[in-house]
């Protein structure tokens, strides 16, 4: 059979069960004929073949996000942003030019102020020294209701509105806050329109729960529309194009609103990221048995046992979430330790034990995969047993059920993950962003094994890479695989000990999430008979010097042996 493509003169890391090194691949109808020498694979060229020389350029498997939240990454890339400012005046330069494109009294919202991890050094690093409030908003919109989200794995969040938004919402110093929540006043006793939430999720508005109406203090911000949760996905799905990504699985659970979103986008043919989304399993319907087994029993109609759909986009069992967050000091931990709010505690769990396990063995008998995020150690023991207790009446074991974040394992969850065929989807991405909290709440030593991807590989753990979105660039998390750093305090967390090789980083970033999904037999490697997935790059992330590595690009993100984008190298 004559290949219509061949990609040639390159250096392909093809992630098969050897890690082969190839010079150019051959393409037939998006699948890959096979793979070898330049001169080999030359030989396949027909009288119409189209041949690619890359230029010596290293190329890789598409990269795969085992755990991406895209649909955030595109709702925060449609609002405004302040990166990283300097002074207050930076801030009222941004929200002065959002203003000026807005009908008079219509609500302005933007990005948190900063993110991390360089939320941490703030408002110190403000040259004023401290948060801008209500009355340097009010100086570039005093008719417009401003709203400036807090970051939401940050605690305290911190939010700031302007008078507008303040009066609309009728908040004064004696508005009582909801738990975890402080509303900033002055010494004069005025609300000073700041605002600091140590909840996750947050109970004010959010960049990401403004999905959600009637949050806290602010219920009348208008939630996120079906028209712009659209442009959203769409907007993250050009981005995730353009780093590297051709595939995602999201595992931690896609609400109705952006399963529409993805839906409409496949049946526009427009959807240019393999999707495997979860349906999510939110903690609060866990109070509601008639909910629990209504949303059970029509998600096991669509999406049980591996999933349905195509190689595009297939929906798969249930995502829940058992504990809060390691970002804020409150997972759920064995022992206790100092939260975000400076108290000794063993941290959050979202449902009480029975009526969680009730709802999985619910799921389980309707067959339904299921993944569940467990963050701390506790929470990760309480998972694992229940799938345990399933297991003894359900064999679970190819059925890939899912622990996500799962930072604090132990060598016993480890072997339990192996004997079960149990994945864990994690990210070393936390320790750049949250190095100071896990360094205060955890101790360096216990750090020091958070997220321990070399020993979930020696485990026989199917371990795979993700980002949670932030940053999301797969080279960035490709790096941070390898470095284990500290964004605030260049602390190294756990090396040598943690140490794995390239290969391995580059496996966990596109082979094993691809298992993930059900779709290694398609995608995640570059073998014979898959899908042509592939990324061009700038720079050889497999030999470059490490800390270069998050500076490399992609030059071609190609799928099905079409380019999703390209700078100009695929198409010359």
């Amino acid at each position: 059979m004559a290949a219509d493509l061949i990609v040639h003169n390159a250096r392909f890391y093809t992630v098969d069960a050897k890690d082969s090194v190839a010079e150019a691949m051959a393409i037939s109808d998006g699948r890959i004929l096979a793979t070898g020498s330049s001169a080999d694979m030359l030989t396949l060229a027909g009288p119409g073949t189209r041949k690619v020389d890359v230029g010596g350029k290293a190329v890789i498997p598409g990269f795969v996000d085992g755990h991406p939240h895209m649909d955030f990454v595109g709702l925060r890339a449609a609002l405004p942003s302040f990166n990283t400012p300097k002074s207050i005046d930076d801030v009222l330069e941004v929200v002065r030019a959002a203003v000026a494109k807005r009908k008079p009294g219509e609500w302005v919202l933007f990005n948190p102020v900063v993110d991390e991890p360089d939320v941490f050094a703030y408002p110190a690093a403000f040259k004023e020294g401290r948060w801008p409030n209500r009355h340097d908003l009010d100086k570039v919109s005093p008719n417009n209701p401003v709203y400036i989200g807090p970051p939401i794995l940050v605690a305290p969040g911190i939010a700031i509105a302007n008078t507008a938004a303040i009066k609309l919402a009728g908040i004064t110093a004696s508005t009582a806050a909801p738990p975890g929540v402080e509303i900033d006043v002055d010494g004069a006793g005025e609300v000073t329109g700041i605002f600091r939430d140590f909840n996750f999720p947050k109970l004010i508005p959010d960049g990401y729960g403004a999905a959600r109406p009637n949050r806290a203090l602010f219920p009348m911000i208008p939630p996120i529309s079906k028209d712009e949760m659209a442009h959203a996905v769409e907007l993250g799905q050009r981005i995730y194009n353009e780093v590297g990504y051709t595939a995602i699985y999201e595992g931690h659970g896609i609400p109705a609103l952006q399963q529409q979103a993805y839906l409409d986008l496949w049946l526009q043919k427009k959807l240019s990221i393999r999707t495997y989304f979860v349906i999510a399993f939110g903690p609060h319907l866990f109070a509601n048995d008639a909910a629990v087994d209504a949303l059970i029993a029509d998600t096991a109609r669509y999406a049980g046992g591996e999933g349905f759909g195509d190689d595009l986009l297939k929906f798969g069992g249930l995502g829940y979430s058992f504990d809060s967050a390691t970002a804020i000091g409150a997972c759920l931990q064995r022992e206790p330790y100092v939260g975000a709010t400076g108290k000794l505690w063993h941290g959050v769990q979202n449902t009480p034990d029975e009526k969680f396990r009730d709802g999985l063995f619910k799921a389980a008998r309707a067959g339904l995969r299921l993944q569940v995020q467990a963050a701390g150690g506790a929470a990760i023991d309480k998972v694992l047993g229940y799938f345990e207790e399933i297991n003894k009446e359900i064999p679970i074991k190819g059925k890939r059920y899912t622990i996500e974040h799962c930072q604090f394992p132990s060598i016993e969850n480890m072997e339990t993950c192996k004997r079960l065929g149990i994945i864990a989807t994690t990210t070393t991405n936390f320790l750049w962003n949250y190095d100071t909290v896990y360094l205060r709440c955890f101790g360096e030593q216990m750090s020091a094994n958070a997220i321990p991807l070399r020993t979930w590989m020696d485990a026989g753990v199917c371990v795979t890479q993700s980002t949670d979105g932030r940053p999301y660039d797969p080279f960035f998390s490709f790096w941070q695989s390898l470095a284990r750093r500290g964004g605030v305090t260049g602390h190294v967390f756990g090396l040598p000990e943690q140490k794995i090789t390239r290969a391995e980083a580059l496996r966990l970033c596109t082979y094993n999430p691809a298992y993930a999904a059900f779709w290694e037999k398609s995608i995640g490697s570059l073998e014979a008979g898959k899908l042509a997935d592939f990324v061009v790059l700038s720079d050889d992330i497999m030999t470059i010097e490490e800390d270069k590595i998050p500076e490399a690009k992609a030059l071609a993100t190609v799928m099905s042996g079409k380019a999703v984008y390209d700078t100009g190298i695929f198409s010359r």
